[in-house]
C-alpha cells in the first residue's frame, strides 16, 4: 500500500512540474496559523495547554488545455506544551490530552512536530463538469475537512462532478487513503479506522472493547451524491456512503427559505439510515455476544444498524440569526461515522464534540448569530449556541459506543475578519463549556473519572490567528 501511494504521489508531483512549465507562471498560496489552546478539566483532573504555529504553502500551475495541477505542504509545530505521555490521568485509566495533544499528534503525545504533503491531484475540467484525480481536501457532509485544529484531514482517490441542466448538480468518488487530522501520516481507507481516535466499546451486550484498528478490511469508501437547488427558496439532496465490508450510510436533507416581511424564515430536515454490510470490518467476530476479555475487531456488528433524523428553523433579520435544531436516533441501534474522516452534519452538532458513537439519543440546539457590521464593525461576528445531548445510560454499551453521560454544552465564538492593509487576517476565540447531566457513576476508586474526563466536567479556550495570502 505504502509503495503504491508513493509510487502515485511521484506521477502527481511530476505531472505538476510538467504543467508548470508549459505556463508563465505558476501561482503561490499559503496560510499562516496560530493556535492556543487550555484544557480546563474538572477538578482534581490534569489541565492541559498548548500552542502550535504552523500553515501551508500551495502551489497551482496555469491552466494547460484545461488541465491544473496542485501541490500543497502542510505543518504545525508545538511552540509549547504541557502533553507527553507521562502526563495522564491516573483516575481516569491513564488516558492523556484530548484536545491539545490535537495541536500536532494524538498518535504520539511526545511529539512536537508534523509536516507532510496534504494536496496533491490534476484538476481536470471537462465540458460541464471536472474531475480531481490525487491527494486532495474533500468537503462533503460526512468527509470534509473539520479544519478546527492545525492540518484538516484529506484523502487520496479521485471525484468527479458535472451540471445536469438547471439547478441539478451530479457528483461523486472513490477514495483509497486519508490522512487523518491531529496524525503524521496516510493510511488506507481500512488503516485509517482507529487511528488517532479511541475505539469504545462494541454493541454486544457484554462490555466488549472495540479492537478495529489495523483489524478490519475494506477496498475503499465510495460516494454519490445528487442536488437539485433551482433557486435560493430551496434544495434537496441525496447522499450515499458505501464502505466496502463495513457499512452504508444514506443520507437526504431538504432545505426551504420564506420571506416574511424584512425577515427570512429557513426550515430544514434530514434523515440518516445506517447499515452494516459484508462483515462489518471483520468477520471473527461478529457474534450475538462474546466471552469476557475478547475485543470487538468489526466496526459494526452483524446486523448493526441505525436511523437518525432531525429538524430545525431559523429566522433572519438584519444582520442576526436565531435558531433552534433537534435531533433524534432511534433505538434501532448506534449512529457510527468515522471520527477520523470529518464532523457529522447534524443540525445540534457544535464545535468540539460529536454525536457518533450515540443510539436511542435525543438533542436539541438553540444558537445565535450576529455580525456587527451595523454597529460599525463590519468584520465581527458573534456566534453563540446552548445545547442539551440527552444519551443512553453510559453504561449501556448497546446505545453509547464511548460510555458518554447525558451532558449540557455552552459555545461562544468571537470571529475577527480584518480589511486594508491586514486583509487575509482572521482572529477567533472559542470558549467551550461542557457539564455532565445524569449518572457518571462517581464512586471512590481508581475509575471514578472515567465517565467524566475528556467527555463533560470540563471548559476550553480556544485562540486562533490564521492569515492568508
Amino acid at each position: 500500500m505504502k509503495a503504491r501511494a508513493a509510487a502515485g504521489m511521484f506521477l502527481v508531483i511530476a505531472a505538476v512540474e510538467i504543467l508548470g512549465a508549459e505556463g508563465n507562471a505558476g501561482g503561490v498560496e499559503g496560510q499562516l496559523r496560530v493556535y492556543s489552546m487550555t484544557e480546563d478539566n474538572h477538578d482534581p483532573l490534569v489541565d492541559y495547554r498548548g500552542t502550535a504555529v504552523g500553515g501551508k504553502i500551495l502551489y497551482r500551475t496555469p491552466d494547460w488545455n484545461n488541465v491544473q495541477g496542485v501541490v500543497g505542504v502542510y505543518t504545525t509545530h508545538f511552540l509549547h506544551d504541557n502533553v507527553s505521555a507521562s502526563r495522564v490521568e491516573p483516575l481516569a485509566s491513564g488516558r492523556g490530552s484530548r484536545y491539545v495533544a490535537g495541536l500536532v499528534d494524538t498518535t504520539d503525545l511526545d511529539a512536537n512536530n508534523v509536516t507532510g504533503i496534504g494536496e496533491g491531484y490534476l484538476h481536470c475540467r471537462i465540458e460541464e463538469g471536472e474531475l480531481m484525480i490525487g491527494r486532495m481536501k474533500l468537503d462533503t457532509p460526512f468527509i470534509n475537512p473539520q479544519d478546527g485544529r492545525m492540518i484538516p484531514t484529506f484523502v487520496q482517490g479521485a471525484w468527479a462532478k458535472r451540471t445536469l441542466g438547471e439547478g441539478w448538480l451530479m457528483q461523486g468518488g472513490y477514495i483509497n487513503a486519508f490522512w487523518n487530522r491531529n496524525t503524521p501520516q496516510w493510511k488506507s481507507v481500512e488503516d485509517s479506522l482507529g487511528y488517532g481516535y479511541e475505539m469504545g466499546n462494541s454493541s454486544l451486550e457484554s462490555a466488549v472493547r472495540g479492537d478495529y484498528k489495523g483489524n478490519t478490511s475494506s477496498n475503499g469508501v465510495f460516494i454519490g451524491n445528487l442536488r437539485y437547488h433551482p433557486s435560493a427558496e430551496w434544495r434537496f439532496e441525496v447522499w450515499d456512503y458505501y464502505v466496502e465490508n463495513i457499512f452504508n450510510l444514506g443520507y437526504a436533507e431538504m432545505l426551504a427559505a420564506h420571506p416574511i416581511g424584512d425577515a427570512r424564515l429557513l426550515m430544514g430536515g434530514q434523515i440518516i439510515h445506517q447499515y452494516e454490510v459484508g462483515e462489518g470490518g471483520n468477520g471473527e467476530d461478529n457474534l450475538p455476544d462474546a466471552t469476557d476479555g475478547q475485543k470487538a475487531k468489526s466496526y459494526l456488528q452483524k446486523g448493526e444498524k441505525s436511523t437518525t433524523y432531525g429538524a430545525k428553523i431559523a429566522m433572519e433579520y438584519d444582520d442576526s440569526r436565531v435558531a433552534l435544531a433537534y435531533n433524534r436516533t432511534t433505538d434501532q441501534g448506534r449512529f457510527l461515522f468515522p471520527r477520523e474522516w470529518g464532523k457529522e452534519p447534524l443540525y445540534t452538532f457544535q464545535k468540539r464534540d460529536r454525536s457518533d458513537g450515540s443510539g436511542d439519543c435525543d438533542a436539541w440546539l438553540v444558537s445565535l448569530e450576529h455580525n456587527f457590521k451595523r454597529q460599525g464593525l463590519a468584520g465581527f461576528t458573534l456566534m453563540a449556541g446552548y445545547g442539551e445531548y440527552r444519551k443512553s445510560d453510559p453504561k449501556e454499551w448497546r446505545y453509547n459506543k464511548y460510555g458518554t453521560p447525558s451532558y449540557a454544552q455552552w459555545n461562544i465564538d468571537l470571529l475577527y475578519r480584518f480589511s486594508g492593509p491586514l486583509k487575509g487576517l482572521r482572529a477567533e476565540y472559542l470558549a467551550v463549556r461542557k457539564v455532565a447531566r445524569g449518572e457518571t457513576y462517581q464512586v471512590q476508586g481508581p475509575a471514578e473519572y472515567n465517565f467524566i474526563f475528556r467527555k463533560n466536567g470540563m471548559t476550553l479556550h480556544n485562540f486562533m490567528l490564521n492569515y492568508d495570502f
